[in-house]
């Protein structure tokens, strides 16, 4: 029993800390790098993009594989998010606090689906910026010997020390020195992009599995208990079996059929065919390039007609 409780609490830090990553943590340690390493800020904020990037795969994966292990079918599987599929305010521009627009998580320990869903527009929106910028690196070295002499001293930046730095070596250690550093954004740029693809992934999983339960398997309870903010109905537990009302493995004590038509509701808003033709053209995209196949397609595919099924 006392295992059970650290493998609850380490799956509810691995949530908290999807939340914090994928809210305005990420642009604040993205602003910290450029400021405490001004001259070669470019290079940390890669650093920093890759390595949080990889943090959100690792816990989307985890999800992914908890889900998958409790039961392969929905109606009997545990749920990691609440059914709130309310996003985070601020998306246009910075990400905002998720502290400031989503319970916290010592007040509801119960992420909701709106966080993957936020998330999952984010590496979206990532993605097609990456593969941009791994276009253009992919042009430059290509076309070397044509750039003007001052993109080639800018590509050296951060490469050269000591007086005079750039100035002072010859046009062909400067052309070497550009090569390797557009062949490092390159390879970073395509670590980037698979990080991208794998989290659209896992998002579109974790989404499909949980709206599958809550729109077609769960038995609401009373209408006036609900489990969107401001209620007291959230407890502490994280995939403790299945709870009354329907709440399975969330430590939702109720599940309200208001909770879910608003669910339907925002899930429908937010999931729209924009963002559908924007997920297709990821997998399209991404394909050309890398011979792995993704099941993008097939689950935009499942959570769309979930969203269009008439008894929901």
């Amino acid at each position: 029993m006392e295992f059970q409780g650290h493998i609850t609490r380490f799956q509810r830090l691995c949530l908290s800390l999807l939340g914090r990553l994928a809210g305005s943590e990420r642009e604040r340690l993205l602003k910290q790098a450029d400021v405490s390493s001004p001259g070669d800020s470019a290079e940390r904020r890669e650093e920093m993009e890759a390595a949080m990037m990889q943090v959100c795969a690792n816990i989307m994966e985890y999800c992914q594989t908890l889900l998958l292990q409790s039961s392969s079918q929905a109606q009997f599987s545990i749920c990691l998010f609440s059914p709130s599929g309310s996003e985070p305010a601020g998306r246009d521009g910075a990400r905002s606090d998720l502290s400031s627009s989503v319970p916290s998580v010592a007040h509801s320990r119960v992420p909701s689906l709106g966080l993957v869903l936020y998330l999952l527009k984010n590496s979206a929106a990532d993605f097609f910026q990456f593969h941009q910028s791994h276009r253009q690196s992919l042009g430059k070295l290509q076309s070397l010997e044509q750039l003007p002499p001052e993109e080639l001293k800018e590509l050296c930046q951060g490469l050269v020390s000591g007086p005079g730095g750039v100035e002072k070596i010859s046009s062909v250690q400067r052309s070497l020195l550009a090569r390797r550093r557009l062949v490092q954004f390159i390879n970073n740029r395509a670590k980037l992009l698979a990080l991208c693809s794998y989290v659209i992934e896992t998002c579109l999983f974790v989404l499909w599995r949980h709206l599958e339960y809550y729109l077609l398997h769960c038995t609401p309870s009373d209408p006036k208990d609900s489990l969107l903010p401001g209620s007291s109905l959230f407890r502490t537990r994280l995939a403790d079996g299945e709870t009354a009302g329907g709440g399975r493995g969330i430590g939702l004590s109720r599940v309200s059929q208001q909770d879910l038509d608003l669910l339907k509701g925002d899930m429908a808003a937010g999931f729209g065919e924009a963002l559908q033709r924007k997920l297709l053209e990821v997998e399209g995209q991404y394909s050309q390039v890398r011979s792995r196949y993704t099941f993008i397609q097939a689950l935009v595919r499942r959570i769309r007609g979930l969203l269009r099924h008439r008894n929901v």
